[in-house]
This record gives structure tokens, sequence and C-alpha cells, in this order.
């Protein structure tokens, strides 16, 4: 018998406006990964046209863009 617990942090960014924007996806074991991938989402040349979204879940369609798919 096995008891497995598994955690996995999941950056979730939506590009254009909530009616035609892409929910892109990235999937990673640490956290510290997953820190540096919102860093780099802050720094590049998007970065000034993010906002704040509403409460409430993230978006649930998507693709996976990377990290780690494990």
């Amino acid at each position: 018998m096995w008891l497995i617990r598994q955690t996995q942090w999941q950056v979730v960014a939506r590009t254009g406006d909530t009616e035609s924007g892409k929910v892109l996806r990235w999937t990673y074991d640490s956290h510290d990964e997953a820190e540096a991938m919102v860093g780099r989402l802050l720094r590049s040349e998007t970065a000034g046209r993010w906002r704040e979204q509403q409460s409430g879940p993230p978006p649930h369609q998507g693709r996976s863009a990377g990290g780690d798919s494990s």
C-alpha cells in the first residue's frame, strides 16, 4: 500500500480579452520555479499590460505552455 502526495504549482496567464484571449498554463514541481515564471512574465514586454483579475477561479480552457509536465 502507498499513500502518495503530489504537489504541483500552476501559473495561469490570459492574453487578450475575455472573449477572444488565450489561456496559457505552466506547471512546475516547486514553488520557486513557479514564482520565477511569474517574475519572468511581469518583466516581459507586455508587463505594462497586466491587470488584477476579479476574484474567482482561473479560466479552465487553454493549453499548457511549458514547464514541467510530469
